[in-house]
């Protein structure tokens, strides 16, 4: 089997924005964390830190990946600050804008399959984009979305 890779920088790109993405959610969590609980060492210590019961923990944390990974792209022309920082950004196949219902789609099906198969589907998913001719991972293909670079 002859596998050829597909413009390697547009992947590691897409990988730097959701490092960054993740960082900046994680903050955000350890800040709300903190302000809530009294606990301030708990910005700092954001991998560490908790409500003290894990439905306020999973419903924090999947408020603000929904509200980062769905209203920002949303108010932002598909960018989050990951992405606005690789130049990059979401479009549909076609190239128009990606609305609500692609974003939650999107989320939807990036989120779960991650959640169940213990974060598995995210490394296919390097692979598919490293691989793929267009550069799209599973999540791309089952929505119909594509990320592009704004240079």
């Amino acid at each position: 089997m002859n596998l050829k890779m597909h413009r390697p920088a547009v992947t590691m790109n897409r990988i730097g924005a959701a490092v960054m993405d993740m960082f900046l959610i994680s903050l955000l969590y350890g800040a709300i964390v903190a302000l809530a609980t009294g606990n301030y060492s708990a910005i700092a210590n954001r991998f560490n830190v908790s409500f003290g019961d894990y439905r306020y923990d999973f419903t924090l944390a999947f408020v603000l990946m929904s509200a980062y990974f769905v209203i920002l792209p949303l108010l932002w022309n598909g960018c989050t600050v990951g992405k606005k920082f690789t130049r990059t950004r979401l479009v549909k196949q076609n190239g128009e804008k990606a609305g609500f219902g692609t974003l939650v789609l999107r989320f939807i099906s990036v989120l779960i399959p991650n959640m169940v198969l213990l974060g598995i589907p995210a490394i296919v998913n390097v692979y598919m984009m490293l691989f793929r001719r267009d550069n799209r991972g599973y999540h791309d293909l089952a929505v119909g979305t594509k990320v592009v670079s704004t240079i």
